[in-house]
């Protein structure tokens, strides 16, 4: 039985990652900084699901002791990690017209911060085991857009740094993936106001994940695809009519 470890693993597209893996058979650790969340997710997955495999552990990712505490109890009390997806991570729309340091701060320290924190304790243990690390980053991270900056900045970050990965872990037999999903019914996105094109659910998320890291290889798994595809088109348009069409489109 193959194991994954899941940071943000409580709810949104962690939950139903997780939820997914057990019916495919995984023995699954989910964790998250709330106790309590934890708990109302376990609860959840024991009432809908035969597989029992299911661990839950405490884990701040933006504390790198915690992260290495947690890790190291994985791989000697519960199993070896051959998959870590890492999820978990801060969002907040900037909605004012002051540029918020401590918005900024608070999600490098997360999204960045957080994921690095994960890798440098993961890797020592993956090393030569021909296991899997898969960065959930966003397509936010493709090109700026209004009121996203500390987000996309952080996300931005990461499909940067899964690219680098891809090829500094190759020698220690560590696959890279990067996941960007589009609009996915959660808390985070229940913040925003404005349209969400192509809205998917946490479920459709998860099957595209667990197909993308298990059943074909991918590094970079994307959906929905149409959604995908005008966001990675406005990656190469020239600034100046990629300003033109988000201002048009934001009605800034």
């Amino acid at each position: 039985m193959k194991t994954i470890w899941i940071t943000g693993g409580s709810s949104g597209i962690g939950l139903a990652v997780a939820k997914k893996f057990l019916n495919e058979g995984w023995k699954v650790i989910i964790s998250s900084k709330n106790n309590d969340n934890l708990t109302i997710a376990k609860e959840d997955i024991l009432k809908n699901i035969e597989n029992k495999e299911i661990y839950t552990l405490k884990c701040d990712i933006s504390v790198r002791e915690e992260v290495h505490k947690t890790v190291h109890e994985i791989e000697s009390k519960i199993s070896k990690i051959d998959l870590a997806l890492l999820n978990a991570a801060a969002y907040s729309p900037n909605k004012s017209q002051e540029f918020d340091i401590k918005n900024y701060e608070l999600l490098i320290d997360v999204n960045i911060k957080g994921t690095l924190y994960c890798i440098e304790i993961l890797q020592k243990y993956m090393k030569n085991r021909n296991n899997q690390i898969a960065i959930v980053s966003s397509p936010v991270g493709y090109r700026g857009l209004p009121t996203a900056g500390a987000y996309g900045l952080t996300k931005a970050g990461l499909i940067n740094l899964a690219e680098s990965l891809y090829f500094d872990m190759q020698k220690n037999k560590i696959k890279i993936s990067v996941i960007n999903p589009g609009f996915i019914e959660s808390k985070s996105t229940n913040l925003n106001t404005f349209p969400m094109p192509f809205i998917k659910s946490a479920e459709f998320a998860a099957n595209k994940i667990f197909q993308g890291l298990t059943k074909s290889y991918k590094f970079e798994i994307y959906f929905p695809f149409f959604f995908l595809l005008i966001m990675k088109i406005g990656r190469i348009l020239p600034y100046r009519l990629y300003f033109y069409l988000i201002k048009k489109i934001t009605k800034l």
